[in-house]
């Protein structure tokens, strides 16, 4: 399906790309026999003829489409297969925005592409840094506060032919800025697609960055999605998934809490249906003292669905003082939907505050019957369950037209 190492315009990329051919070329398609997706099986991508080729004509209904109530005036940028259109997207004056391959060709990815996001042992990570000549690089320059949120439309199109696609992003947040940036995922078409994206996010000294995915693309549709993040000394990171609808999305969030004072934030809310399987694994890395992580992922199933989460504190020797939290909650609203939750504790410091837990479960019985009791109809009174279960995490959604858009997608 890929026939050479993407272009390469300096040493470093060069370097980094044939380091992960080497990796790749070691590395085969994961199985449910490796652990770390012993819930995840990726039969039916082999089931699928993916071709790479695609048109840069672009289907301006589809974009109209792409729009969010009161988000109308926030800075928009617009992504097609991975495809950055700069003519379809508004961008700031006072932050660096690029397409992956101009970023490259002007030397920004230098010490940065491929520097967080291992390739080792990794091989969608391997298959992403050796091929991926897609994507976005967004540099917020230093001491740089945006006053509207960032929204990256990123769509699929799957109109005439099945694809494959790989998407590389590197996001930079300087030390002092302050953004937030909003992902929404969809899809136009119904032909089969696999997307490989790959992100690598700095968050330097001072800075602040709440970042989102909207994942709510077509039933035919696998993505195998990294986030890697690199924080530094008082930093602050947040990142809140939502997660809609997908036939097999494999989201992996891992973040290196590299600095003293850092605050570290980890929010999922899944709301899933029909045969959608969606699995979450996260690692929150504490490298040095005093910093702080808070995750909470919850998730709704329905239909025949499917979730997995697989969430990992790990606290190193020289991280003294940490407070790491961890929380996951899931309820089955059908009988034939699953849920697998492996929440985890590596601790090598003595000096720690640290806890995990998980809980699964049906709708509470007893407020049901309360309600109904009060004249409420048992589908409205499951709506107000499902809502009061899903507002912890919308409540920590800070671009309030998001946080009502969403709310309209769960409703």
């Amino acid at each position: 399906m890929f026939s050479s190492v993407a272009p390469h315009t300096t040493e470093y990329t060069k370097n980094a790309r044939q380091t992960a051919l080497q990796h790749l070329e070691s590395l085969s398609l994961p199985t449910t026999k490796h652990e770390e997706w012993k819930y995840t099986n990726l039969k039916n991508l082999h089931k699928e003829e993916f071709t790479t080729s695609f048109s840069l004509e672009i289907d301006e209904n589809a974009l109209k489409s792409m729009s969010i109530d009161g988000l109308e005036e926030a800075y928009k940028i617009v992504c097609v297969d991975g495809v950055f259109y700069a003519k379809y997207s508004n961008i700031p004056q006072n932050i660096e925005i690029l397409s992956f391959l101009e970023a490259e060709k002007a030397g920004k990815l230098d010490n940065l592409f491929s520097s967080v996001a291992s390739t080792e042992n990794d091989y969608f990570n391997a298959l992403n840094a050796t091929y991926a000549q897609e994507g976005i690089y967004i540099r917020i320059p230093k001491n740089t506060q945006l006053d509207k949120p960032v929204v990256v439309f990123h769509l699929t199109d799957s109109q005439t032919h099945n694809k494959a696609i790989l998407v590389r992003n590197i996001i930079v947040s300087e030390s002092g800025s302050e953004a937030k940036i909003a992902q929404i995922y969809q899809t136009k078409g119904d032909k089969t697609s696999f997307v490989s994206e790959v992100s690598e996010i700095f968050v330097a000294q001072n800075a602040f960055l709440d970042c989102y995915k909207i994942q709510n693309e077509e039933a035919q549709v696998y993505r195998v999605d990294t986030t890697q993040v690199h924080q530094s000394t008082y930093s602050r990171f947040a990142m809140t998934t939502i997660s809609l609808k997908g036939a097999l999305v494999r989201n992996n969030l891992n973040v290196q809490i590299d600095g003293e004072h850092c605050e570290t934030y980890m929010n999922g809310l899944s709301y899933l249906g029909e045969k959608s399987h969606f699995d979450h694994h996260t690692l929150a890395d504490h490298r040095k003292p005093n910093s702080y992580s808070n995750e909470l992922y919850k998730g709704l199933f329905d239909g025949n669905s499917t979730g997995v989460f697989n969430g990992k504190i790990y606290v190193r020797q020289d991280a003294q003082k940490t407070n790491a939290y961890q929380q996951n909650r899931n309820v089955l609203l059908s009988e034939n939907a699953s849920i697998y939750t492996k929440p985890q504790l590596e601790i090598w410091a003595d000096d720690v505050k640290c806890s995990h837990g998980a809980t699964t479960g049906k709708l509470d019985e007893t407020a049901l019957f309360y309600m109904r009791a009060r004249g409420i109809s048992e589908k409205e009174a499951k709506k107000l369950l499902l809502k009061a279960f899903a507002g912890e995490i919308l409540e920590r959604i800070q671009i309030e037209p998001l946080k009502e858009y969403v709310e309209t997608l769960i409703s």
